[in-house]
């Protein structure tokens, strides 16, 4: 956690630290889509994958200081934070329950936090009207929750399941002829890495110099599940790519 508040609290200051004509603040959302990609490896062989992809939004405040501007174009600093939620609806599971099986709706929701450090190149093909850019950079992202959710009903019973996707652990809540049903679940260390290192790559359209229309692509470049292991040695590998697009406003 010390090293989250560190690179906040660096990212913070780069944002507000210079306030000058060639620095500019602005805010952005839009429309994320994520796909997870967990395979199983034996060798070099690929036995299973697994894709989920998962759609949500994103908001984000960005701070833009340029320090190289010539007549090809100009060159930009761009740091930033974003807040992006996901969600999916998963394949029915089923759980035993009182020695019956029941199948239940199951849900995956995702939280994170981002820092992008981009470096921006722009060039204005309309002085004053349009400007296009291209930019590039590390993204750190953290994970402030993974929860799946099952939910399971039928006449003489309910329930709802909760599972964190980093530590296993969970909780059931329900009812099954008229008698309370609330534990809690430790499944263990599931080995899902919270911390993700990706690659942002994308274009901007600036209009009149306060719009900026953005479509972009955070590649994975960790495997988020190296830490999983099986007593055949097979490995795991899962790796999160995320796409966006939306608008932003400059000040």
């Amino acid at each position: 956690m010390k090293r989250i508040y560190a690179i906040l609290a660096m990212t913070v200051a780069l944002m507000v630290s210079a306030s000058n004509s060639m620095a500019q603040v602005s805010v952005g959302a839009g429309y994320g889509l994520a796909n997870h990609t967990s395979k199983m490896i034996t060798g070099n062989e690929v036995k299973g994958q697994v894709p989920l992809n998962m759609s949500g939004l994103y908001v984000g405040g960005y701070y833009k200081w340029n320090f190289l501007s010539k007549s090809w174009g100009s060159l930009a600093l761009q740091p930033g934070l974003e807040y992006s939620f996901y969600s999916k609806k998963t394949e029915d599971v089923t759980e035993e329950f009182m020695g019956t099986e029941i199948t239940g709706k199951a849900y995956r929701k995702d939280h994170y936090l981002d820092v992008p450090v981009n470096v921006r190149y722009s060039y204005n093909i309309l002085p004053g009207t349009l400007e296009l850019s291209a930019y590039a950079g590390p993204v750190l992202s953290f994970g402030l929750a993974c929860n799946s959710v099952a939910k399971f009903e039928n006449e003489n019973f309910w329930a709802t399941m909760r599972v964190n996707g980093y530590n296993g652990k969970g909780t059931v809540k329900g009812e099954i002829l008229g008698e309370e049903i609330d534990e809690t679940l430790d499944e263990g260390d599931t080995g899902y890495s919270m911390f993700d290192l990706k690659l942002g790559i994308g274009i901007v359209a600036t209009v009149i110099e306060k719009i900026d229309v953005k479509v972009g692509f955070n590649i994975g470049l960790l495997n988020r599940t190296s830490k999983m292991k099986d007593d055949s040695g097979d490995k795991f590998v899962s790796r999160t790519n995320v796409f966006q697009i939306g608008v932003g406003y400059n000040f």
